[in-house]
C-alpha cells in the first residue's frame, strides 16, 4: 500500500515537471520564431532605454500592420548594426525641423515635437512610400533620421517593435 501512495506522488510530481517542460519549450519557441533580444548601444532613446539595457523585439509586429507614429522600433542600419529609435514621420508625409519644433506636413507635432537640431530636416523632408523619420528621445545626443550616418529608414530595414525592457532586472517592463 505504502509503495502505491509512493508511486502515485512520484507519478504527480514526474507529470508536473513534464507540464513545466512543455510550456517553457513553447514559451522558448514562441520568442525564437516570433522575437529578438538586442542591446542599446549609446544614449539614443534615454531615458526610455539607457545604454546597456537589453530590449526584446516583436519580429511579428509589423508583418501585417505598418508602423505607427510614435511606435518604438528596431532595425538595422546601412552598417548592419541593429538601432532602436522612435517613428515620427510615416510613408508620403513631409517632415521639417526648424526653430527647435518638428513639423509634419507643416503642423507641429504636440507630442515629443521638440527637437534640439534639425539637422537633415532643417529643410523639408518628403518621404518616399516605405520610408519611415525615425527620432531616438534624447534628441540632444541621438544619432537619427537627422544625420547622413541613419537618414530615413525603409520597411525592408525594420526587424520589429521593441516592445519590453529586459535587463537589468529592476527595470524590467513594457516601452513605450
Amino acid at each position: 500500500m505504502k509503495i502505491k501512495k509512493q508511486e502515485s506522488k512520484f507519478l504527480i510530481v514526474l507529470d508536473t515537471l513534464m507540464q513545466l517542460a512543455v510550456i517553457l519549450s513553447l514559451a522558448w519557441f514562441v520568442v525564437f520564431i516570433f522575437g529578438d533580444r538586442t542591446y542599446m548601444v549609446g544614449q539614443s532613446m534615454s531615458p526610455q532605454i539607457e545604454q546597456g539595457e537589453a530590449a526584446l523585439i516583436n519580429k511579428a509586429a509589423y508583418t501585417f500592420f505598418k508602423p505607427k507614429r510614435f511606435d518604438v522600433i528596431a532595425f538595422k542600419n546601412r552598417d548592419g548594426r541593429v538601432c532602436i529609435r522612435r517613428v515620427i514621420g510615416l510613408p508620403g508625409e513631409t517632415v521639417n525641423i526648424k526653430d527647435g519644433y518638428v513639423y509634419i506636413n507643416g503642423k507641429a507635432l504636440e507630442k515629443f515635437c521638440e527637437a534640439s537640431t534639425g539637422g537633415l530636416a532643417t529643410e523639408e523632408i518628403q518621404l518616399m512610400s516605405k520610408e519611415y523619420f525615425v527620432l531616438g528621445d534624447n534628441r540632444v545626443g541621438s544619432e537619427d533620421s537627422r544625420t547622413s550616418t541613419i537618414g530615413n529608414i525603409t520597411k525592408d530595414m525594420i526587424i520589429g517593435n521593441a516592445w519590453i525592457r529586459l535587463l537589468p532586472i529592476k527595470r524590467i517592463g513594457f516601452i513605450r
